[in-house]
């Protein structure tokens, strides 16, 4: 049984992302968590202000707790598969928090989220950009599916990486998972600096390599002309991927690349799910 988590604001784009997660998860025993976080009313100095406040904060959980039910009631009619089970829940609190502590207590494996391509799909989520998101979970993968995605399980996902910092056995196992979920061909990306690899670099292609094995891959060295973010993009055009997946590290590729403006442009734009691990999940 696998416990995937959606943050909601109840957008179209919010629940295209579900309805890709129940398609991609077709074949899987899973419980979907839909998530929607509202602000509960404050007074003076953020401190509730009464009875009428209680009154209005009452309203707004049994308002938030509807749109999840006719949500869950909207999926089960689209998806009808005994494998898939529906919660709902509905919070006044930070969601940033709720989501730390939700992954924790429920033993999520997948945070699914909402892309349209402009703006973020869920305006509160975790400083309002699914860039910031990248950044702020540390436990658990994250799928980010854009607007336009088509509802079919991708069969060419990229992994970007530079290499330089050895694969964990859960960051490798989440990757495999999501190829073999896919039943994709793995297409790891490498921007040359020029400098070829290392010896330790080597080593961590290498331990990539077996663990995928027998799986389909291709190594793909590429130089680094422009931009690691505009890089990627091109390879992905030219490549027909319909799947990307980096590893978010402390001070590795991609935290560098979403400090380039251009990594704005790639994530919020991006035509194709965006697969991120962190590397403490």
């Amino acid at each position: 049984m696998q416990n995937i988590l959606v943050p909601t604001d109840f957008s179209r784009n919010a629940y295209h992302a579900l309805r890709y997660a129940t398609a991609l998860l077709k074949e899987r025993d899973c419980t979907f968590f839909l998530l929607n976080v509202y602000e509960n009313q404050k007074g003076f100095k953020n401190k509730t202000r009464g009875s009428a406040d209680g009154q209005v904060s009452d309203k707004r959980k049994k308002a938030s707790e509807a749109k999840l039910q006719v949500t869950i009631d909207r999926i089960e009619k689209e998806n009808m598969n005994g494998n898939h089970s529906y919660e709902l829940i509905s919070e006044a609190s930070d969601l940033n928090s709720t989501v730390q502590g939700l992954i924790k207590e429920l033993n999520i494996d997948l945070i699914v989220l909402g892309n349209k391509g402009e703006t973020s799909s869920i305006p509160l989520f975790l400083g309002s950009t699914t860039a910031s998101a990248i950044q702020s979970v540390k436990k658990c993968p994250i799928l980010t599916v854009p607007n336009d995605a088509d509802l079919e399980v991708p069969h060419e996902m990229a992994f970007a990486t530079d290499f330089k910092k050895e694969l964990s056995p859960e960051v490798l196992n989440a990757l495999k998972s999501m190829a073999l979920l896919c039943g994709s061909a793995v297409r790891i990306v490498h921007i040359d600096e020029g400098t070829g690899l290392n010896h330790a670099q080597k080593a961590n292609l290498d331990v990539l390599l077996d663990h995928l094995h027998p799986m389909a891959y291709s190594v793909n060295k590429i130089p680094n002309f422009i931009s690691k973010a505009k890089i990627i993009e091109v390879f992905m055009k030219n490549s027909d991927i319909e799947v990307l997946a980096m590893v978010q590290n402390e001070h590795g590729e991609l935290e560098k690349m979403l400090r380039e403006p251009v990594i704005e442009t790639m994530v919020t734009k991006i035509n194709v799910p965006f697969f991120v691990v962190p590397e403490a999940s």
